[in-house]
């Protein structure tokens, strides 16, 4: 009845794979930090819905012949589903540790298993509770347990320092951008020319931006929320700043209607060249 960690490996082995297809198709349509949250939507659903349905298995599972009960033998609810994959993520997190454990379990248990009160069995066995010995209270929080949460957590604030807090300062950066050429392309509208002309310096532009005030020591320039633009002869320039301070340049030519990006840092340039500008 209860399934060897071999056929519950390979069943995980088939999702990842579900998983892997799933990345590249949307990595082709989104930016990386929309993807991750993406696909962390879909891997919920996948695995609440799927292990809930009539199925009661992913499709890695239901191919390997795994159905997925509560204590009683019952379907899980969706809301268990969910709680099972929340527990899931946190045990095996670190390095797996807690899928692993069940080779050694007397009925093939997983720390997420034991955690969420339910069992992964062969698909065409049923499922008597009776035959199921509850385990004694201090049993139910091992150390091993203790210690892949904690590895977990651990893990889970090096990813957030090394993976997601980058690429979400990245993101941050690049809407950053999309903006000021939004209003580089807006502010070009009103001519230099014009407003030589009418005497009247930048205030004409500055109506058209929340956020901005006149630089006192230039006219021509509006000091914005994150950004400084300088009307010039030839075009309008806008300054700023990336996540990590290194500084950049966007450019609007009168005479080619193109926003080009330039920076002296190495970081600066990386991210100009990253950026599709009009």
């Amino acid at each position: 009845m209860y399934v060897s960690i071999w056929k519950r490996f390979w069943a995980f082995m088939i999702d990842l794979a579900v998983f892997v297809v799933v990345f590249f198709l949307l990595a082709q349509m989104l930016n990386d930090f929309t993807v991750s949250l993406v696909l962390l939507v879909i891997i919920w659903l996948y695995y609440a819905l799927l292990e809930s349905s009539p199925w009661q298995a992913s499709l890695g599972k239901r191919l390997m012949g795994l159905k997925v009960v509560d204590k009683r033998g019952r379907r899980l609810s969706f809301s268990k589903a969910t709680k099972r994959l929340l527990v899931r993520l946190v045990t095996n997190i670190a390095f797996y540790i807690g899928f692993f454990t069940a080779a050694f379990d007397k009925h093939k248990e997983t720390l997420h298993d034991k955690m969420s009160h339910s069992f992964v069995i062969s698909k065409d066995a049923e499922f008597n509770p009776d035959d199921y010995e509850e385990p004694t209270p201090h049993h139910d929080l091992t150390l091993l347990t203790v210690a892949s949460v904690l590895a977990a957590l651990i893990f889970v604030l090096l990813l957030l320092r090394w993976v997601v807090l980058p690429q979400y300062q990245k993101f941050g950066d690049r809407v950053n951008a999309a903006h000021i050429a939004d209003n580089l392309n807006l502010a070009a509208k009103n001519r230099p020319s014009r407003l030589q002309e009418a005497k009247e310096g930048p205030e004409i532009w500055l109506k058209s931006y929340s956020g901005c005030i006149n630089n006192p020591k230039d006219p021509q320039t509006l000091d914005c929320n994150g950004y400084r633009m300088t009307l010039q002869e030839d075009g309008i320039c806008a300054v700023s700043q990336l996540a990590d301070w290194h500084e950049y340049k966007l450019f609007k030519s009168y005479a080619t209607g193109k926003i080009t990006c330039s920076g002296e840092s190495k970081s600066a340039r990386k991210f100009c060249a990253s950026l599709s500008l009009p």
